[in-house]
């Protein structure tokens, strides 16, 4: 019953708005509002999603998870979807969530949901051994071509081999 009104009642709603603000402004600015918040969408998921990129970056350099800035990160790119989708309710539930006092009480929330069903993740970043292979310069892996000595005799096994040696493959430079 409530997918149904969820699925039935929002269109409506956006529909319903729509025409209110029509009314208030014509049709051509509720059209452009409406086509504007796209690209104004866009680019607050784009700042969203670069920022939680930064801030994991960061801190895994520093050895450590991001702390709560993660699903502040998250709350911003779902504003910036809700305002690119078209409509007045979706982008009013964006530009909402784009608060800082909902945004964090809805980060908390979140939170609190999480360690209440015991999702929470303990894992931590490991810094990197300090004492890591390395190669130097110049370091050369000499190979060897090996034949198939039942076939040949002594006389012309020689020659081959020699022949091998010369023309075989083999690596050089760093490993």
């Amino acid at each position: 019953m409530r997918l149904r009104v969820l699925f039935f009642g929002y269109p409506l709603l956006e529909i319903m708005a729509t025409w209110v603000m029509a009314q208030v402004l014509g049709w051509v600015w509720t059209l452009l509002i409406l086509l504007a918040g796209i690209p104004i969408g866009f680019y607050v998921m784009r700042r969203a999603g670069s920022a939680a990129f930064e801030s994991v970056r960061v801190a895994g350099r520093s050895g450590r998870l991001p702390d709560g800035e993660a699903g502040s990160h998250s709350l911003t790119f779902i504003a910036g979807l809700l305002i690119a989708i078209p409509g007045f309710c979706t982008d009013l539930i964006g530009l909402v969530i784009l608060l800082p006092p909902v945004k964090e009480f809805i980060r908390r929330r979140v939170a609190r949901r999480i360690s209440a069903a015991g999702l929470t993740n303990t894992v931590s970043f490991v810094q990197a051994p300090s004492d890591a292979p390395t190669f130097a310069q110049g370091d050369l892996v000499v190979g060897e071509v090996v034949t198939d000595v039942d076939t040949q005799n002594d006389d012309s096994k020689s020659a081959n081999q020699s022949q091998a040696k010369r023309s075989g493959p083999s690596i050089e430079g760093p490993v």
